[in-house]
């Protein structure tokens, strides 16, 4: 599951036991965790619940074969976002974990620069200044992540072409443009907000969030 979670962008590792869990936590907490209830030195509810009083903002979901409707209300009392039941798709996974990622980032940074376009840390979704989340394929996350990074600044076709392909002189421009266009419409289709990116005559693509 680790590898399959790695290729959908998250910076996933795999803990065999909450005694190794813990000990992962306490040099360096997670944004996000996936638990299944069965372990083998805990329950993983209990988990759960222990972390939720630690971190109200991390991210919990579970994934496991115990799908009964009171394992079920266990689950939410203890404080977790979402309750997936065995067998499931990884794309359901996958999409699970990226919807409580976005919604909880997205609180936590639209507290923080309310009324603002915002990149969650990870990169993987753009925040509104309303505080809908738009999910990013990996083109849109190289292309935000560097217009992000120089705001109110024009940044060059060049210089965002180098950041999509190892061959800069064999990747054709109208290629740039198209993910720009796309990325405008995702963000009027899905938001009812236009993205504050122009193209600069001469310049390249300038971000004023």
């Amino acid at each position: 599951m680790v590898p399959i979670l790695r290729n959908a962008g998250f910076d996933a590792i795999g803990l065999a036991s909450a005694l190794q869990f813990y000990r992962m936590w306490a040099g360096s907490p997670f944004d996000l965790v996936l638990l299944d209830v069965g372990l083998p030195d805990d329950d993983g509810i209990d988990i759960a619940r222990h972390m939720r009083g630690l971190s109200p903002s991390l991210g919990i979901v579970m994934y496991t074969g115990q799908g009964t409707t009171s394992d079920r209300l266990r689950g939410l009392r203890a404080g977790v976002d979402a309750y997936l039941v065995k067998p499931t798709e990884m794309d359901e996974v996958i999409e699970t974990l990226r919807n409580v990622h976005q919604r909880r980032v997205g609180h936590e940074s639209q507290a923080a620069h309310p009324g603002t376009w915002v990149l969650d840390r990870n990169g993987w979704a753009l925040l509104t200044p309303a505080g809908v989340a738009l999910t990013l394929n990996q083109a849109e996350r190289q292309v935000m992540r560097i217009l992000v990074a120089t705001p109110n600044e024009p940044v060059s076709r060049e210089t965002l072409i180098k950041n999509l392909t190892a061959d800069a002189d064999g990747f054709d421009p109208h290629r740039l443009e198209m993910l720009i266009y796309r990325l405008r419409r995702k963000c009027i289709e899905n938001s009812g907000e236009a993205l504050p990116l122009q193209a600069v005559r001469g310049a390249g693509y300038l971000f004023e969030p």
